[in-house]
């Protein structure tokens, strides 16, 4: 079981930080949109150890929802800029 209240690793709250950082830019988004980055891990067969998973929640407008099968550290700007040109 997970303990949410363990402390965080200050490597993926960077890496966070940086992927909003590189959505915002790269999605051209307003001051009133959301960006969510969530790392999740994921123990059932198939699916990735580590994945990200960004979420933009804009008023007005359909969430929309990414997901990349790394880390939040290994996620590279590139990556984010082709998700903005719908190169996923």
């Amino acid at each position: 079981m997970m303990d949410m209240f363990a402390p965080r690793d200050r490597g993926s709250d960077e890496g966070r930080q940086r992927i909003r950082a590189w959505v915002e830019a790269s999605f051209g988004l307003a001051p009133d949109d959301t960006v969510l980055v969530t790392e999740l891990r994921c123990h059932e067969p198939g699916c990735p150890p580590v994945e990200t998973v960004i979420g933009i929640l804009r008023p007005g407008h359909d969430t929309r929802q990414f997901k990349i099968g790394k880390a939040p550290l290994d996620v590279s700007r590139e990556e984010i800029v082709a998700l903005a040109r719908g190169d996923q």
